[in-house]
């Protein structure tokens, strides 16, 4: 397995790989007006996304760097693009640029949404913004400008055209900084746009399914042997019965969606600010990056499953729903056995699947497509990350110890003669 640092303007990067030779993009872009990532006398620090002066620069970037993603994406391939929010009228990354903060020593970040506050305030014009204190809502404008090809702000057709939005997971981080609070939830969130262009993109659901849950419990002790029990706010008593007589304050994330991932941000040596959970990476590369690719025609090898339903009454299955077996659902239990994989017939060898970071950091994502039997394409603008990147594989590969990859290729399980 291989994986390449580039380091560059991530736009410059990307438009060298080849056409349809990626099998996944999972990135998490610069927030909107959040970070000063480089110095201020960086040679490419007029490259630096982020610091568009409103959301619908913003948005035009975005969409601009995904319409070259898909076009070095595999037809059946997919995109995961994390992105968080950022209130009108705010900006800069708080502690970060404090003493023995992990930018210590550099300016504090006084991009678009400082100065529009000032100006705002100064005019009493919002037009570029909402509203200051409100959410920008960059996100859920991406998510829905990839499903509309359009940017929404501005009814511009997008350069990246129509997608298929398939889910726009939350990522809700239980270890969040405090930050502050006063008049609202505290945020906690941020979210993965998951994409396609292709109604039978791959992706493999089993890879990455978990043992059955009592959506009753707390989903912070689920798992993991915790006997937390649900307070009238939706959190545990434990969550709750802290040192402060009050309580922690509600986050922003209600457990009431399934597609909700609690994910808890990892402590780590390295001096980055915006690292995933190997774990996240880990969800995301196995349900939607191929082991194995046709190094001929590109068709990746897929599972080939045997699925047994035990259909039960609907008296038996509402019981069961109310009893503390999670893992009864209202059609009872189904059962996934893996009788092998799929062989597009070419005869030449398989080659591992892509992962694509083009916001490669620390190399998280690269790391973890290594340790799973992937290649990986890590593209960065400050070549301070790419030294990073051998401290983090070794970070991952404890982070995943005992992990065993599924890697067709190694297990026989090869239907012969289904194709």
């Amino acid at each position: 397995m291989t994986v390449r640092y580039l380091v560059g303007d991530t736009r410059e990067m990307v438009a060298t790989l080849d056409a349809g030779s990626v099998s996944l993009v999972a990135t998490s872009p610069p927030f909107i007006a959040l970070r000063s990532y480089l110095p201020a006398d960086h040679p490419m620090k007029h490259a630096e996304i982020g610091s568009e002066p409103d959301p619908a620069t913003f948005l035009d970037t975005l969409l601009a760097l995904t319409a070259e993603w898909g076009r070095v994406l595999a037809p059946w391939g997919s995109i995961a693009i994390e992105l968080g929010d950022t209130y009108a009228g705010s900006g800069g990354a708080g502690g970060d640029y404090n003493e023995k903060g992990l930018r210590e020593g550099q300016a504090k970040f006084s991009g678009s949404a400082m100065s529009y506050r000032k100006e705002a305030l100064r005019n009493r014009e919002l037009t570029n913004w909402p509203r200051a204190k409100c959410l920008a809502l960059v996100p859920q404008l991406y998510a829905a400008s990839l499903a509309y090809g359009r940017n929404l702000l501005t009814g511009e057709e997008s350069p990246a055209g129509q997608w298929l939005v398939r889910n726009m997971v939350v990522w809700h981080r239980p270890n969040p900084a405090v930050g502050a609070l006063g008049d609202k939830y505290r945020p906690s969130t941020s979210y993965i746009t998951i994409a396609t262009r292709s109604p039978k993109r791959w992706f493999d659901l089993t890879a990455v399914r978990t043992e059955g849950v009592n959506m009753h419990q707390n989903p912070a002790t689920r798992g993991s042997g915790g006997k937390g029990r649900l307070g009238t706010d939706g959190q545990s008593t434990s969550a709750v019965s802290g040192c402060n007589p009050a309580g922690a304050p509600p986050l922003d994330a209600w457990f009431d969606q399934h597609d909700t991932w609690t994910l808890t941000t990892q402590p780590s040596s390295l001096a980055h600010y915006a690292m995933w959970p190997p774990k996240l990476a880990e969800r995301l590369i196995l349900s939607m990056c191929p082991a194995e690719v046709c190094a001929f025609c590109g068709e990746p090898r897929r599972r080939l499953e045997k699925v047994e339903r035990c259909v039960v009454s609907p008296q038996r299955a509402s019981n069961a729903a109310r009893s503390s077996d999670p893992g009864f659902g209202n059609q009872g239990r189904s059962t996934y056995e893996t009788l092998g994989w799929t062989d597009c017939g070419c005869g030449v060898p398989f080659t591992p699947g892509v992962v694509l970071d083009p916001f490669g950091g620390s190399g998280t994502t690269g790391a973890v497509a290594h340790l799973h039997g992937r290649d990986a394409v890590l593209i960065d603008i400050d070549e301070r990350n790419r030294d990073m990147y051998p401290a983090r594989l070794d970070e991952c590969r404890k982070a995943l110890f005992g992990t065993t990859p599924e890697l067709p290729g190694q297990l026989d399980m090869f239907a012969e003669g289904v194709a």
